[in-house]
């Protein structure tokens, strides 16, 4: 399966730059690219809930998004049939610990982000001799007749005299700026290929490095619909926390903490990172002003 991906992936990215391409062959790419990369990569399409129940507008939104090619704003109706991919664990004040993690019995390349589009470089060196069109010739052809045959005559005559002392100057004055110019670029391309060998020492020694078997994935991550079923919590002293529901591996985990669970040290949660204790409003429950105290009447209440 995970060749499969990687050679499904390798040929969209390989067809959406190229022109060559016939319209649908392009826009089938680039909208495969596009669901790829959904919401930072952090969605899919699911017609289900996870309990298995069927989302009706996720069936709608796919129906209508499979039209599209009789309208085309009709696209945007695909994402109604997206889901988040992730796991985000909170506690009893649904606040998401640091500390939390969970084991993914699968190697971590099997379910990494998908690689950008990446915009390929010419490696070509050298410099690229501009083409001249024939009309563009013609043109100044006749720009040089018209300036009349005494200056081509005087121009040519001094072209078969020896050569002067301005033009040796300016001809060494070329040569020199060609040897200077010829010698950064020698530099610059030095530097390149230097700095290529290094990264391709660097990949080869991770290449050489055996992937584990497993990984651990932090709170919150992300979380594919197949990558589910390869995950596994961990009932460990050193984790403070654990999952009320040790069957669900997406979307959101409430965590009970473990009695003489963790380090000792005080818990590190992502929201306290965002709140502002100076703020007249650390909590941001409202922007609007409180309703002043009022008596609640039952009666005055029963007669609407």
């Amino acid at each position: 399966m995970a060749t499969i991906k990687k050679i499904f992936l390798k040929n969209v990215n390989k067809i959406v730059p190229m022109t060559s391409e016939n319209t649908l062959t392009s826009m089938g790419s680039i909208i495969s690219n596009g669901i790829i990369n959904a919401a930072g990569r952090n969605a899919s399409i699911s017609l289900t809930t996870r309990d298995g129940n069927v989302r009706m507008n996720a069936v709608t939104g796919m129906v209508l998004f499979l039209q599209h090619w009789y309208w085309y704003p009709m696209l945007n109706f695909v994402t109604l049939a997206l889901t988040p991919t992730s796991l985000i664990a909170v506690n009893k004040d649904l606040k998401v610990p640091k500390s939390f993690e969970s084991k993914l019995n699968a190697k971590p390349s099997l379910f990494k982000y998908p690689d950008f589009l990446k915009k390929e470089e010419d490696t070509k060196k050298g410099k690229v001799e501009t083409a001249v069109l024939s009309t563009t010739a013609k043109v100044k052809a006749r720009v040089e007749r018209k300036k009349g045959t005494k200056g081509d005559v005087e121009m040519a005559d001094s072209q078969s005299a020896t050569p002067s002392k301005a033009a040796a100057d300016d001809k060494e004055k070329s040569a020199a700026a060609d040897d200077k110019e010829k010698s950064a670029t020698d530099k610059a391309d030095g530097a390149a290929e230097e700095e290529k060998k290094e990264d391709d020492k660097g990949e080869e020694e991770k290449k050489d490095e055996p992937e584990p078997d497993f990984g651990m994935c932090k709170n919150p991550c992300r979380m594919l619909k197949q990558q589910e079923q390869k995950m596994e919590y961990l009932m460990d002293p050193k984790y403070k926390y654990f999952p009320v529901l040790k069957d669900r591996f997406s979307g959101f985990v409430v965590l009970k903490e473990v009695e003489g669970g963790g380090d000792g040290e005080p818990e590190k949660f992502y929201d306290d990172e965002e709140r502002d204790l100076d703020a007249p409003n650390p909590d941001l429950v409202s922007d609007l002003d409180i309703p002043k105290p009022f008596e609640f009447d039952p009666a005055i209440q029963s007669g609407f």
